[in-house]
Order: C-alpha cells, then structure tokens, then sequence
C-alpha cells in the first residue's frame, strides 16, 4: 500500500510543480533508503524534502511514516494531523508504517478529525448567478460612486459589470492582454487598480507570454488605461491593495515579490525569495500600520509598514493548516481567509490578538461545502463579507481549454459579518 501511494502522489506532485533535480534527487534516495529499510537515513533525508518544500503531499505522507517508523510517534502523529488538514481523503489508517501508532489514542483522534473534517459548516449563503458561465471570476469590486458591480475575468481577460438582482453580465473593460485578477478602486473613486498576468487558462495564450504580469491604471469614468507597470519573466501578480495616499501594493505569487507603486512607478518594496514560496492575497488593517499577505504553503506573514523588514509569521492554532490560503480580508480585528488549496475547501475567520500580530482563535464559516469548487479572492462591503465560490480551474484540460460541462455559472456568495 505504501509503494501505491508514494507512487500516485509523485505523478501528481512532479508534474504540477516544477523540482529541480537536486530534490528529484534527494527524493528518489528517500526512496531507496525506505526500500531497503534503512528507516534512520529515510528520516535524515524525508526531514530535508519536508525543509525545502513544507507541507508537499508525497513529503508529509513519507515525514509521518518515518517518524513512525522510527518510534518517533508524537511527530509520527502531529505530522499525520498536519497532513489530514490539508486533504482529509488521504488513505493511512491501514498502512503498516504506523502499525506501532495505530492503537494509541491520539492516532485515533486524527481518524476522528478525518471524518470532522468530512462535515458540512454553512454560514455563507449563495446572491446571484452571473449569466456569463465561462466567465471564470477570480474578484469582484463594488465602485461607490456609480453603484456599479464588477467582476473580473481569467478566461476572458476582461471585467464585467453585472446587475446585483439578476446577475446578467455586460462586458465593461475590454483592454487587458492578460487575465484580469484583483481589482481596487482609490478613496476617491476615480481610478481602477487592476492586477493582470499572463495564464494558459485565458484565451489567446502564447508561449511567448508566460511569465509577463502587468497592473493597470484605469479612469473609471473613460475605462481607459492611463498608465500600464509591466515586468517580464516569471511573475504572476495576484492581488493588489491601496493604501490613503494612494501607493499600490502587488503580491507577485511568481517570485514572492511585493511591489509597490508610488508616485506613478513600480518596484520591488520586499523580496520575500529566501522565506516564502508562493504569495497570494494580501490586506491592511485598519489604520494600515499592518500589511498581512498570505503563502500558499506558510501562511500568513504580518509585516511592518513603516519598516518592512520587521516582519513575523503568524503561529496557527490546533485544528488549523497553514496550507492553501488564497483570498484574504481584513475586517474589525479579524482575518477571513479562503482557503481552496486544501480538502475540503474551508472559509475560516482568524481572530487576532490586541496588537493584531499573533492569532488568538478561529472560526470556521464554510466548510465541505458541495456547491464550493475553488473560491479565490474576497471583498468587504457595508459589513459584508463577498466571493465567487465556484472559480473553474479545475475544469480546464490540455492547452488550456475549458470544459463547459464540467462548470455551473459563477456563483456569488455572502457572509454578513455582524
């Protein structure tokens, strides 16, 4: 059993993530020391994989057995909970790996939270149905001033504006290159920030584009682009914040950079390249002293506005997963985040402490949820929380095309906060 999963996950593992042969290397000597049982050397070497690439499926799995077999088995368990919170249909309960575990107690409170985590939570409740079904909606952003809806768009590479009551769609910017993700408006309603990149999912993709990202300057009274920052080569920009004055803060989740653009230029504000590995949402709090920015494999790391390189990641308590933080919201000492990298899919609000620089509790708001099939970025409006549940990354199949028969219509989901 244990040579079948191995085998399973590394088809999956090193096919969507590109390794370098080094760790190809280094995995494929875990292996042979597993094989010919030399369990000490299995652990030496599934202990650096695990360093290098921290919560990675085939990594966990192989660290959980290791301890286990090396009656480590207070590591053998926490490794097991840690791996089942980050996909809870991961078959172990019968390897023989963890025959020397399997009886004790805290062994079967992890089969317990396997099947915890099997339960349906619903606090969200669906809004509308966009008309546009291969729409694919990575955001959404509400503009005050015009009491207008958007929805920006992966597959199209546009923005839509769409009616709150009966969700019909009208194409409202039409200009991007590249797929549209995060957008932001300014205090004064007068420009749209929109965060684009080039994706094999949008239409018209080329070879020649990867790697390309850019942010748009948009007038929202014209639509027109009033000034483009692009950068070339590996960079994927995510999702984007605005602060009072103005400056513009970019995730590039391609090279865990954050940019900034201040007075109408953009550079790089924290290379994040030695301690992160792929950046997604980020949000201030709210006097903007804070900026919280979320890593797909690490977490959440709080940073200092005032002096950037006074940073911290913030401690998850029990119960939670570091792993697959996509969308993330600031609102009144709290932090939502969407987290759809793991199984099942779950919404959980982070509670943090006084000075808002460590976790103090948690809640969960959705979780398991059927209609949710991979939700991303969030937004607050009027004490109200607002996503798209059901982005369709998994619907698309070879050289980026998107199976209709595999998607429902975007759906808009909301939380009310108070």
């Amino acid at each position: 059993m244990k040579h079948q999963i191995l085998a399973l996950l590394t088809v999956f593992s090193f096919s969507a993530v590109g390794f370098s042969q080094s760790q190809r290397e280094l995995y494929n000597q875990s292996t042979e020391a597993y094989k010919a049982k030399n369990y000490s050397l299995f652990l030496k070497l599934t202990e650096k994989l695990d360093s290098i690439r921290p919560l990675h499926p085939t990594f966990t799995y192989n660290l959980a057995s290791a301890y286990a077999l090396n009656n480590e088995k207070e590591k053998a368990v926490s490794v097991l909970e840690k791996l089942v919170l980050t996909n809870n249909k991961v078959d172990f309960e019968k390897d023989a790996d963890f025959d020397n575990i399997r009886q004790s107690e805290a062994f079967q409170k992890v089969i317990q939270l396997k099947a915890d985590l099997d339960k349906t939570v619903t606090n969200s409740q669906s809004v509308i149905s966009l008309s546009e079904k291969d729409l694919h909606p990575e955001s959404l952003q509400y503009l005050k001033k015009q009491k207008l809806w958007l929805a920006s768009s992966i597959r199209q590479k546009k923005i839509v504006s769409f009616d709150f009551k009966t969700g019909k769609c009208s194409d409202w910017f039409t200009d991007s290159q590249f797929s549209t993700f995060a957008m932001k408006a300014d205090a004064k309603g007068k420009y749209l920030w929109v965060a684009t990149a080039a994706m094999p999912e949008m239409i018209g993709f080329s070879k020649e584009m990867e790697g390309k990202a850019a942010v748009l300057k948009i007038d929202i009274k014209t639509k027109k682009i009033v000034k483009r920052f692009a950068v070339e080569g590996g960079h994927v920009f995510g999702d984007l914040v605005l602060d009072k004055q103005g400056n513009v803060y970019i995730s590039d989740s391609g090279q865990a950079l954050i940019y900034k653009i201040f007075d109408d230029k953009l550079s790089v504000w924290l290379d994040l390249k030695t301690e992160a590995f792929n950046l997604q949402g980020l949000t201030f709090n709210d006097d903007q002293s804070k900026l919280y920015i979320a890593d797909y494999l690490k977490g959440i790391l709080v940073i200092d506005v005032q002096n950037p390189q006074n940073k911290t990641w913030l401690k998850f308590p029990k119960g939670t997963t570091t792993k697959g933080i996509d969308g993330l919201t600031f609102y009144e000492n709290s932090l939502f985040a969407i987290h759809n990298g793991v199984r099942p899919i779950r919404v959980i609000q982070y509670e943090l402490s006084e000075k808002q620089d460590s976790i103090s509790g948690f809640k969960v708001i959705d979780n398991n949820r059927p209609e949710f099939n991979e939700p991303a970025l969030a937004t607050v409006i009027k004490d109200t929380l607002y996503f798209f549940g059901n982005s369709p990354w998994t619907a698309y199949g070879k050289n980026g095309n998107l199976d209709l028969s595999k998607l429902e219509n975007p759906m808009l989901f909301e939380f009310k906060l108070n």
